[in-house]
């Protein structure tokens, strides 16, 4: 619960502080609706490396840092370059959310399969 309101926290500081700051990565949309769905994304693919932090269950940071430095660079040029197109960022954002949530589907299988069993009592 404790980490669900820390999550939650910081989500709502992320909009608060990022929704007028990332407004430039898409400023030529015209549509409120599309420019807030964007904003939206911006967001979620931006606190991507915090979520999968948070997931993480094994001890090896440094494959964590690795992760997140080939998953995130071509999060962050999705997210952050200015794409006239909108149909086109949004078509990108839903790519980058895809290519997040692989790389979290395998965080976790491997955690899992690399976990020591818990001993059991006969």
């Amino acid at each position: 619960m404790r980490r669900a309101a820390l999550v939650l926290t910081f989500v709502l500081a992320g909009l608060w502080i990022a929704a007028p700051a990332q407004a430039f990565a898409h400023n030529r949309v015209a549509s409120p609706a599309l420019h807030a769905l964007l904003d939206g994304l911006t967001l979620l693919v931006a606190s991507a490396p915090v979520w999968t932090a948070l997931l993480w269950t094994g001890s090896r940071r440094w494959l964590l840092a690795a992760l997140i430095a080939v998953v995130q660079i071509p999060v962050a040029i999705i997210g952050f370059v200015p794409i006239v197109n909108p149909y086109l960022h949004l078509t990108l954002f839903v790519l980058a959310l895809g290519l997040t949530a692989v790389s979290l589907r395998v965080v976790r299988s491997q955690a899992r399969a690399t976990a020591v069993p818990a001993p059991t009592r006969h």
